[in-house]
């Protein structure tokens, strides 16, 4: 008897009775609590863990309505009605047709002359490729299990990161938006060292002021040539992080979260990057950042092949230069200048411009050269200072747009309705795994950390270079 009350009370008896209600008890019962728990999938809406498409539904579109709206080119080409906007499917890339001989033949003739013999038009394919701009957060483990908590503890924590990824993005996209595509942001200026000197913004010759293409925080590499190949100390330890600007006492001047690396030099080209990659152009030659109002609107001194066509051969391909520095304009942007520079676009290439995009230096030698003109006519009451600038060009009236990244050695007159806007969605997280948090992994092994990788594809073009003009050659008012 004892024997028996012995095995009764026994673990092994215990799983013997538990198997044998396996047998008679529903399964659904098994979701007991006390007996069983139930793993929550992100795929069960309303779950503790339902934190995947959460993060999702919340995390995507405020990051694209903040890019839009902070950035301050991005807003003008997206916003701005005449500006042509394409939703494309992704392919490896986009041809448009360009006219560059209109068909036919035209002649005055006599009576029962032959008439005029047509001849064939002059047809050629741009070629534009999409690019692509990327974005990361990435969190600790600790910090993940605490924002999935609850819906509150995940909105703080984006409170904090969405404006940090925000602004980052919107640094490079203005930037980009300014350059040439190759992804240079200035030269080092002198004998290496911490600070680190550099000038010429984008790598060009009399572009400044430097400082506003770099951001403290960001990384950089350096390279001999402008294409970026090859990369200086290629590989692990290639970039150098820049933890200090300062504009004030040292515009010309970042310094560096240590010493550059041996391999860097004098005159070497700069460019975001880090130790796994870089923002130049691929092993193909190919930019892989979005293109730029330097290589939009240009004659071919920085950007010979524009869209896949070579500026010299196509007239029509290359925008009006307007050189400010001859007399009477002396390298001051004033209404003089500007009715000039739309003059010369309109007579050389047809264009009429909607759009003029300066610096802060520019708006205010321009503010300059107009404010004389104002007339006080009751002196009792009178307000002064800047405010929104436009100019009458003919029967447009001209906006001015002064994106704080613009070097102040270039003024933009745009024809809006000649540039053109490729993209495929809006941002959008990475959620091929099925969620948008992936384990952050090295070569030892999974780390407690998370992140979340955005996309952003998207290009600008131009369908018309030669009805858009580039005043160079200012100085700082």
């Amino acid at each position: 008897m004892k024997t028996l009350m012995r095995f009764g009370c026994s673990r092994l008896s215990m799983l013997m009775a538990l198997a044998i209600l396996c047998m008679f008890i529903p399964v659904a019962a098994f979701a007991l609590p006390i007996v069983f728990g139930v793993t929550t999938t992100a795929l069960n809406p309303g779950g503790a863990s339902d934190i995947n498409q959460a993060l999702k539904i919340f995390f995507n579109e405020p990051v694209i309505e903040n890019i839009v709206h902070d950035s301050e080119l991005l807003q003008i080409f997206q916003e701005d009605n005449n500006v042509k906007q394409d939703e494309t499917t992704g392919g490896r890339y986009i041809e448009t047709a360009q006219y560059f001989q209109l068909p036919g033949g035209v002649g005055a003739r006599a009576e029962n002359e032959y008439i005029p013999v047509p001849d064939g038009p002059v047809i050629q394919n741009s070629r534009v490729n999409l690019k692509k701009v990327q974005g990361v957060l990435e969190m600790t483990g600790d910090v993940m299990r605490r924002v999935k908590g609850d819906m509150g503890a995940y909105l703080n924590w984006a409170e904090r990161a969405l404006p940090d990824l925000v602004k980052r993005v919107d640094h490079e996209i203005d930037r980009m938006l300014l350059g040439y595509g190759n992804g240079a942001i200035a030269k080092i200026a002198a004998a290496i060292a911490n600070p680190l000197p550099v000038d010429r913004n984008f790598g060009i010759t009399g572009a400044f002021p430097v400082f506003l293409n770099f951001l403290e925080g960001m990384r950089i590499v350096a390279s001999l040539n402008a294409n970026g190949s090859p990369i200086r100390n290629a590989g692990a330890g290639q970039s150098r992080q820049i933890t200090s600007i300062d504009p004030a006492a040292s515009p010309n001047t970042v310094t560096l979260d240590s010493a550059a690396p041996a391999a860097w030099a004098n005159g070497d080209f700069l460019f975001p990057g880090d130790d796994a990659g870089v923002s130049t152009q691929d092993a193909g030659g190919v930019d892989r950042e979005v293109e730029g109002l330097l290589g939009m609107v240009d004659d071919g001194s920085i950007l010979a092949t524009f869209q896949n066509l070579a500026r010299a051969t196509y007239k029509l391909w290359q925008s009006i230069m307007v050189d400010s520095t001859v007399a009477p304009y002396n390298s001051v942007l004033s209404e003089d200048l500007i009715v000039f520079a739309d003059d010369e676009v309109y007579i050389k290439g047809g264009g009429k411009a909607d759009c003029v995009i300066t610096s802060r230096s520019g708006a205010r030698s321009f503010w300059k050269s107009v404010k004389g003109d104002r007339v006080i006519n009751d002196p009792r009451a009178y307000t002064g200072g800047k405010g929104a600038l436009t100019i009458l060009l003919g029967d447009r009236d001209v906006v001015f747009k002064a994106p704080r990244k613009c070097p102040y050695n270039y003024t933009f007159l745009l024809q809006m309705d000649t540039f053109k806007r490729w993209t495929l969605g809006g941002w959008q997280w990475d959620d091929t795994t099925g969620a948008i948090w992936n384990r952050v992994t090295d070569a030892t092994g999974r780390k407690d950390a998370y992140y979340a990788v955005g996309n952003l594809y998207m290009q600008l073009g131009c369908l018309a270079p030669r009805k858009n003009a580039r005043i160079n050659g200012l100085v700082a008012a």
